[in-house]
């Protein structure tokens, strides 16, 4: 049901996304229910934080990709920016993209993040895996992305999501401090989507 060859259109990439959410994440279990959908972009909310699936479309060399990105419960389901505090931030965040999120969470200092060149254990353990290197030969991508996500649901469990929970302002200080000393040692001007200095985040 969920292997897409190459030749075969997805129709609806919101249900497919929601099949493969519903499948591999254990939406009930953390109470997310889905609040958003778009033609390519599906949002699930609990009381702690927003999870969205956005539809990348096709690559020719890697088949059908989707993106997944965490916000607070004030980020707009339309957009990945907002005013917060008088200043432009960014209110949607990837755990795989700078990989920080994980790396805050791990325990690592600022700075072991900022020269930090693997990928975080939970992603390395997983992209080990057969499970990974099957859907990957499969170009089964989607699904591999959801099943990423699940093993990280299920390695950090409630640390992840309160994480952006609004209710833990102290801890999203922490965090924002934390991407301040990564800027600082990385240096500003990095580019994330619009030009935007990576602690600039809500």
């Amino acid at each position: 049901m969920y292997y897409i060859p190459d030749d075969e259109r997805i129709e609806d990439p919101c249900e497919y996304m929601a099949q493969l959410a519903q499948k591999f994440l254990p939406l009930k279990k953390w109470g997310f229910k889905e609040s958003y959908r778009s033609d390519k972009e599906i949002i699930y909310d609990s009381e702690w934080c927003r999870v969205c699936f956005v539809w990348s479309g096709w690559e020719p060399y890697s088949g059908y990709t989707i993106s997944m990105y965490y916000g607070r419960l004030h980020a707009p389901s339309d957009n990945v920016m907002m005013i917060w505090n008088g200043e432009e931030c960014r209110c949607w965040h990837s755990l795989t993209g700078t990989g920080a999120v994980l790396e805050f969470l791990d325990g690592l200092t600022a700075q072991e993040s900022a020269s930090q060149k693997e990928f975080p254990k939970i992603i390395a353990q997983f992209r080990e895996s057969k499970i990974w290197q099957s859907l990957v030969e499969k170009r089964r991508l989607p699904e591999s992305a959801v099943r990423m996500h699940a093993s990280i649901w299920e390695y950090y469990g409630q640390r992840l999501f309160e994480l952006f929970d609004v209710r833990r302002p102290d801890l999203w200080e922490r965090y924002q401090q934390y991407m301040k000393e990564i800027c600082d040692l990385k240096g500003r001007g990095l580019i994330i989507g619009p030009s935007l200095d990576l602690d600039k985040i809500c």
